[in-house]
């Protein structure tokens, strides 16, 4: 059964390499909801293929693009403040074959397409500030946010490297929010809550890791499951504060020490680098609470089997987005549709 619903998420923007956030009304003379909105627009000429992230060399080509992504927004619209648009993603090769009723004749071979969905998201620029929101369709487990912000800071390079583009370009950083209400429901309302405990070794080629070691810690003894709920609640005032690889690093060190000290004495002293708490939230997806990048679990389910109708999407999207506007930092006036 297939789940839909939805993710969100801040967004700010540097200009190029720079570790200063700017101001979505002080970019060189744009505001960044025009240049988001010509981003998109240009991200709907074709089919963006392969990580953005890599050098153009590096990316498979269309001839050899197995396993590669796919991307492209089928539409994009300003709403108000609000840029609405329609991506559609997936992967090639992801599927052999799409059958038709009735025998094989009906059927179309499509190992060289890219099976994708469509996902709507939701870009809420304010007027003034640094900080906005992002609201991405989620699909299974699929939620393509982090390919979205890939293709807006490519496609703001290319726009800058161009004859007019004088060598300026946007680099959007998108952040999944941690809702602390939504936690306290999943820790309180969920079940088969355990603790997973792993020591990691360095592969034979030197560079992957394995699993050397897997602890299961059940959390069924009331005490400890208060234990950790208290250090989870811990784990969550901190990600706000946390900004660089060094404080994440620094947060999953303690973060299993933590873990490690509730299930006992015993495991206490064994020499560990990863863990997490295992909880099966209301909706009944199990989630994986990680110490060091937690709130990556905060997805808000809409339906099952069939995505909800646009309007109903975006007045979730505006009611989740408005109760966490001060947690957030964000200052936003929503339309009303």
């Amino acid at each position: 059964m297939t789940t839909y619903g939805f993710k969100l998420f801040t967004i700010q923007i540097y200009r190029c390499n720079r570790q200063k956030v700017t101001k979505f009304q002080d970019c060189d003379g744009e505001h960044y909801r025009d240049i988001a909105l010509r981003l998109l627009k240009s991200l709907s000429l074709s089919t963006a293929v392969g990580d953005p992230a890599l050098p153009d060399d590096e990316r498979a080509t269309e001839a050899d693009n197995f396993g590669s992504p796919a991307f492209r927004v089928d539409s994009v619209e300003l709403r108000d403040n609000t840029i609405r648009a329609r991506l559609q993603a997936g992967k090639f090769g992801s599927h052999e074959r799409a059958i038709g009723e009735g025998d094989s004749t009906a059927d179309l071979h499509i190992s060289d397409r890219a099976a994708s969905n469509e996902f709507r998201i939701v870009l809420a620029i304010p007027d003034e500030g640094d900080k906005g929101f992002l609201a991405v369709e989620s699909i299974g487990r699929s939620c393509p946010h982090a390919l979205l912000g890939k293709w807006l800071k490519k496609k703001s390079q290319e726009e800058g490297a161009s004859e007019d583009g004088e060598g300026v370009w946007w680099r959007p950083s998108i952040k999944p929010i941690a809702d602390e209400e939504r936690l306290e429901q999943m820790i309180n309302e969920g079940a088969a809550q355990k603790l997973v405990l792993v020591r990691h070794a360095i592969g034979v080629d030197a560079v992957r890791k394995t699993n050397e070691l897997t602890i299961t810690h059940s959390l069924a003894s009331s005490g400890k499951f208060n234990e950790v709920k208290q250090v989870v609640r811990g784990w969550l005032v901190e990600e706000k504060e946390r900004e660089t690889p060094l404080e994440r690093s620094v947060a999953q060190e303690i973060g299993v020490r933590q873990l490690a000290a509730i299930a006992g004495p015993e495991i206490e002293n064994i020499q560990l680098d990863d863990g997490w708490v295992e909880i099966k939230d209301p909706d009944g997806q199990v989630k994986r609470v990680n110490p060091h990048h937690m709130a990556d679990v905060f997805t808000y389910r809409l339906s099952e089997d069939r995505a909800v109708v646009t309007p109903e999407f975006y007045h979730a999207v505006r009611d989740v987005a408005m109760s966490l506007q001060v947690a957030a930092k964000v200052a936003f006036d929503w339309p009303v549709s």
